[in-house]
């Protein structure tokens, strides 16, 4: 059986992952510049070989944070236009986003696993 949820529960859940999706976006900015004075500051083989270790993985983090995003907007989007076309749609209980949550989920443990490998890879080589 589905759970089912007011549209504003659903609504201030979706604003709440934009806000990580946008904080891991401003993060992710910051570590990119971390990792370039890194890259800039040793010649070393084996730190050059963790940077693009390290770049690979922000280069796909920047590419999920854009399609959570985009994921993100369009189930808002899609909500909002189930309330336009219902008179009632704001007493309406629709199905809860567990698929969704569950991606968001995994999105903040896989990034914090990788801040974490980054930030002990900054104080190794600093």
């Amino acid at each position: 059986m589905s759970t089912k949820k007011h549209i504003t529960e659903l609504h201030t859940e979706i604003n709440e992952w934009k806000s990580k999706v946008n904080f891991v976006k401003d993060e992710l900015k910051t570590f990119q510049d971390q990792l370039a004075s890194v890259s800039a500051q040793n010649t070393a083989q084996e730190i050059k070989m963790k940077v693009g270790h390290f770049e690979s993985i922000f280069i796909r983090q920047d590419e999920v944070n854009d399609e959570l995003s985009h994921e993100l907007q369009i189930t808002d989007n899609n909500l909002g236009d189930k309330v336009k076309g219902n008179p009632a749609g704001d007493r309406v209980l629709f199905d809860d986003l567990v698929e969704l949550r569950d991606k968001i989920a995994v999105f903040e443990k896989i990034w914090s696993e990788n801040k974490t490998d980054f930030r002990r890879f900054l104080s190794e080589s600093l």
